[in-house]
């Protein structure tokens, strides 16, 4: 009676195991912008597309290699109250990977990346992806983004505030 108490007991915890866990996260942006930024992330070196459904705006990927085996991604969208809602399923969250979270901080860095005029491939964009998986706070990480990002920007003033950078072109003659 013992062990089929115990039998019982451990078939009841079973399927919460196998369970894919969602994650969801809404973006101010719209399902369209979402969408074009999961796709350059889903192309990227960290994933393999399994399927790609532009007009239902659902990518199933796989994650990881042959050393910590293959874990499938699912990523959805839908156009929600606020934004644009993306929801991840994967069965796989532990220690050494969070495949859900993950994949939802790189399209928001992807999203902000396209949002300051940044490419993927820029050293201001590999740290700020660093600094995404590292244990910083990601607004943390956010704030550096930006402030690397200012700094390449041209200023339209001089810090003075003068006018001497103004130079007129010659008369015409």
């Amino acid at each position: 009676m013992k062990r089929f108490a115990i039998v019982v007991f451990l078939l009841a915890l079973a399927p919460p195991l196998f369970a894919m866990p969602n994650r969801q996260r809404t973006f101010r942006e719209s399902c369209d912008e979402v969408w074009k930024a999961a796709v350059a992330v889903a192309k990227g070196n960290d994933y393999r597309i399994v399927s790609l459904s532009t007009e239902e705006h659902v990518i199933s990927l796989v994650a990881g290699g042959v050393w910590g085996g293959e874990r499938l991604v699912d990523l959805s969208l839908e156009t929600g109250k606020e934004g644009c809602v993306a929801s991840v399923q994967s069965r796989f969250s532990g220690l050494a990977h969070s495949d859900g979270p993950d994949l939802l901080a790189r399209v928001g860095a992807e999203l902000l990346a396209r949002q300051v005029g940044i490419t993927r491939d820029s050293k201001e964009f590999r740290r700020f992806q660093n600094c995404l998986e590292s244990p910083t706070s990601n607004k943390k990480c956010e704030e550096r983004f930006r402030k690397d990002v200012a700094k390449l920007k041209p200023r339209s003033t001089p810090p003075d505030g003068s006018d001497w950078w103004k130079i007129s072109p010659p008369p015409a003659r």
